[in-house]
């Protein structure tokens, strides 16, 4: 392992937070709240500090940087980012709990949004929420940099998955284009919500509306917890944007750059999109058949497939849904370049395929059959990474549902916080703050970051030899 590789760019995170603290410091003391003014600036000079003398103490590694090292500083980033970034939320529980307040910032840093403290009864601050909201476009970057980057050099799932225009194997250290891979992300996902906010305003919400309800659909997150909760205030137009909102965030960067570069008429086209498009149909009709009216099963297909889980209509119309259609979306996921959690539609693809595949088989014995994604011709060795995939994922739940039924929970919401978490929709785990132990929040949190992590890359972090190679 390069351990002063992963040193220098974790100390360039740190500095990367800082630069979070900063803004939200700003906004605090815009917002007279003298106490988070404290907290956020002394934190933020900090680990500011922190990260600056160890890149100015530490010379630029000689030795070349491997993707196991970007898997180090993976796992690195969800823990000691999570840990960072729990500071500010000591105030808003009201009491020195560090445990709640890592699992409030894991919670936002993964973008998946659910919190232990009811905003009804707790109304967070303008500088929390706006922490809130810069975790999770922190967060989001992350995942799709990660993905773009650290699955891809570790070619997580089988070639093709992760395969993106932004990032090849590199000559050199492996982290040598690994910040052009972020300032893609950043502006385009940056520029989407700025967008995204611009249009909600000028239709006359709110500006803390207009930031949650962009940052949420883009992040595919729930920066305001009350939205899973709530009808959108904005009425039809308010439901349509952010439904477009959603749409973007679960395709993610390919879509994204895609409309970016002009090549919109491409985008419908793409085998994600057209997935994507067929499963949303599917949940759109079994909601329909549930007793929801077509329009709002449209807008819940949507915003439970994007893992996000904000309200596009009443969600009092949701309560008579049961929970196996309620988790069937947020398993399924989005793009393997988005921030959405979830299985992700490209191992549905190749899963779908292959299933096909096999069927023809049946009728040609002895027949050498081929399949393709996105052009490139896929091989046994990519099945059967998607296969190890899915059997993770599945163990993945069911350890998790055990270990939550174990620390309390009932049954019911045992399998929807081991699937909430790991599928990084917060939605999902709406009304167990109480329910949620100590021991529940810690398996909670293993398994956001683990959702993260998109469960087989605990794989390889778990064998010595990977590291030693």
């Amino acid at each position: 392992m390069n351990h002063l590789a992963i040193v220098r760019v974790i100390s360039a995170i740190a500095l990367g937070f800082a630069g979070l603290f900063a803004v939200s410091f700003l906004v605090a003391l815009a917002s007279g709240e003298t106490d988070q003014q404290m907290v956020f600036a002394g934190t933020g000079a900090t680990i500011g500090g922190f990260g600056a003398t160890v890149l100015l103490l530490t010379d630029k590694p000689k030795k070349r940087a491997h993707a196991r090292d970007g898997l180090a500083v993976a796992i690195l980033f969800w823990l000691i980012g999570g840990m960072i970034s729990s500071v500010p939320f000591f105030d808003y529980l009201g009491a020195p709990d560090f445990l709640g307040a890592f699992y409030e910032s894991v919670s936002n840093l993964t973008t998946t949004g659910h919190s232990l403290v009811d905003p009804a009864l707790n109304p967070m601050s303008t500088s929390i929420f706006v922490w809130r909201a810069l975790l999770h476009l922190i967060g989001a970057i992350a995942a799709v940099t990660i993905a773009a980057t650290v699955f891809s050099g570790l070619n997580l799932g089988g070639p093709g998955v992760h395969r993106n225009r932004f990032f090849s194997e590199p000559e050199g250290s492996f982290f040598d284009p690994v910040p052009r891979v972020v300032r893609v992300s950043a502006i385009l996902i940056l520029s989407s919500t700025i967008v995204l906010a611009a249009l909600l305003l000028s239709i006359g919400l709110a500006p803390r509306d207009a930031l949650a309800g962009a940052v949420s659909a883009i992040t595919t997150g729930l920066v305001d917890p009350a939205a899973a909760d709530t009808a959108p205030v904005g009425g039809v137009l308010h439901s349509i944007l952010i439904w477009l909102g959603l749409i973007a965030g679960t395709l993610g960067l390919v879509a994204i750059d895609g409309a970016g570069r002009g090549r919109v008429r491409a985008i419908p086209f793409d085998p994600e999109t057209l997935a994507w498009a067929g499963t949303l149909v599917l949940i759109t009709i079994l909601a329909f058949l549930a007793g929801l009216p077509l329009l709002e099963s449209v807008g819940w297909a949507t915003s439970s497939l994007a893992t996000s889980g904000i309200a596009l209509s009443d969600p009092q119309q949701f309560s008579r849904l049961p929970i196996v259609l309620v988790l069937f979306p947020v398993l399924v996921g989005g793009s393997a370049l988005s921030a959405a959690g979830g299985f992700k539609l490209a191992r549905l693809i190749i899963l779908t395929r292959r299933v096909a595949l096999e069927f023809v088989q049946l009728g040609y014995r002895g027949s050498v059959q081929h399949f393709k994604f996105r052009g490139r011709r896929q091989s046994e060795r990519t099945v059967m990474g998607v296969w190890v995939y899915l059997v993770g994922y599945i163990v993945a739940c069911t350890i998790g549902t055990l270990l939550l039924s174990a620390a309390g929970l009932a049954f019911d919401d045992a399998i929807r916080a081991g699937i909430g978490s790991l599928s990084n929709a917060g939605h999902v785990l709406s009304g167990m703050n109480a329910e949620l132990s100590q021991v529940a929040q810690i398996c909670a949190i293993l398994g956001m970051i683990l959702g993260r992590l998109e469960v087989i890359a605990l794989l390889p972090a778990l064998n010595p030899a990977f590291w030693q190679r």
